[in-house]
């Protein structure tokens, strides 16, 4: 996959496809999002409370494996930017920020938070500079993630 900037210019090189035990990998990772979202959304009301912590635990777990991947690729290189590095903690960070908010923000803030964390990063492995060796693994992730996180800050705000 080559990437065109505003100039019309190719930047980049071609992305290798990933193999498949990393999309088994990535299929069970993303498994908890939306059997989380699921029984927060549409099982009993005594299990929601659990389900929300499971699905913002996971959360949490995900975006610091994905920092923590990208902290790995900016600096496999002997010239790492700075920017970058920065970029890589942004979102993890925000994630434990905002769930260790919990309970003094209310649950749409701390959903939407989590939501707009995961696509912000999205957006971050999109950069034309970006390091980035599998970047529809980190989509897939991405989507399960962003999907999950909206039926359930759908349904808070519809309670």
């Amino acid at each position: 996959m080559l990437i065109d900037n505003a100039q019309g210019e190719v930047v980049g090189a071609e992305v290798p496809a990933a193999p498949a035990p990393l999309w088994a990998i990535v299929v069970l990772a993303i498994t908890p999002f939306p059997i989380a979202a699921g029984l927060y959304s549409f099982g009993p009301a005594s299990g929601s409370a659990s389900a929300l912590s499971a699905l913002l635990a996971w959360s949490l777990t995900v975006m610091a494996f994905l920092g923590g991947v990208r902290w790995g690729l900016e600096t496999a290189g002997a010239d790492f930017r700075l920017s970058r590095l920065s970029v890589a903690l942004v979102c993890p960070v925000a994630a434990v920020v905002l769930f260790l908010a919990r309970g003094r923000l209310g649950d749409d803030v701390v959903v939407g938070g989590f939501l707009a964390a995961f696509l912000l990063q999205w957006l971050f492995d999109r950069a034309p500079d970006a390091s980035a060796r599998y970047p529809r693994l980190s989509t897939a992730l991405t989507l399960a993630a962003a999907v999950s996180l909206a039926v359930v800050l759908e349904h808070i705000m519809a309670a």
